[in-house]
């Protein structure tokens, strides 16, 4: 028997059976199961560092999809950043994997509270409290009681980072009068003299000794003529019998 010519005769069999083999293989392959087969895979981009909505870009344009993770506060990320990434830069994944981006939420601000017509020492302690520091604090004359808040800077409500230093402007009490020359006066026109500026009588001492033209004429007074003295501030008189 010539097997070399047998061979010959059987090798288009051998052709056409191989190569229906191969057909019915890419078939299966392609058509049946296909992300078994052929893999569909890729390196996940860096995406850390740049805004949230690049990084949905970026991933996008490989076949990731991009899903928000834990957003915290950190003091130097602008708000958005992508701080960290799930799974990690260079990891091989199939297309469509969701990547996890933790993001900043920016700084973290508190408010300024609200301490104006407080005395300064406890305005001081909320200040405190809120996390905040106190700043420079300055007087300037006031109906409201001395050392009252009557302004903060900042404002109140202004949200502002930690640690951020709040200015006090505090009154010092009403504004300064000065104490009218009454000596000489009768006793019931120096008493409508200080009050006409905002000044009480004080102490009345009666001097037996003095002479004076009229009774009830003052003798002297406590503070002098001219003193600078807070509206309200008491002034005493010494007048003659």
């Amino acid at each position: 028997m010539n097997w070399r010519a047998i061979s010959r005769r059987l090798l288009p069999y051998a052709l056409v059976a191989a190569g229906g083999f191969l057909l019915a293989y890419l078939f299966v392959a392609f058509f049946i199961f296909p992300p078994q087969i052929v893999p569909d895979d890729a390196k996940v981009p860096q995406v850390v560092g740049l805004l949230f909505d690049e990084a949905v870009t970026r991933l996008d344009a490989a076949g990731f999809k991009a899903k928000t993770g834990e957003e915290r506060f950190v003091e130097l990320a602008p708000k958005s950043t992508v701080l960290a990434q799930s799974p990690p830069p260079g990891a091989t994944e199939p297309r469509g994997t969701e990547v996890i981006l933790d993001v900043s939420a920016g700084q973290r601000q508190v408010q300024v509270p609200s301490i104006v017509g407080m005395a300064q020492s406890v305005a001081a302690d909320a200040i405190d409290k809120a996390g905040l520091e106190l700043g420079s604090v300055n007087e300037r004359e006031s109906q409201a009681a001395r050392g009252a808040v009557l302004e903060t800077t900042p404002p109140a409500g202004s949200p502002v980072a930690p640690s951020t230093r709040i200015d006090l402007i505090v009154s010092s009490g009403p504004p300064a009068v000065d104490a009218p020359d009454v000596v000489g006066q009768s006793y019931a026109a120096a008493r409508a003299m200080l009050e006409q500026v905002g000044l009480r009588v004080g102490d009345v001492i009666t001097d037996s000794l003095a002479t004076a033209p009229s009774p009830q004429t003052v003798i002297s007074q406590t503070p002098a003529a001219g003193s600078r003295m807070a509206p309200g501030s008491k002034v005493s008189l010494s007048i003659s019998p």
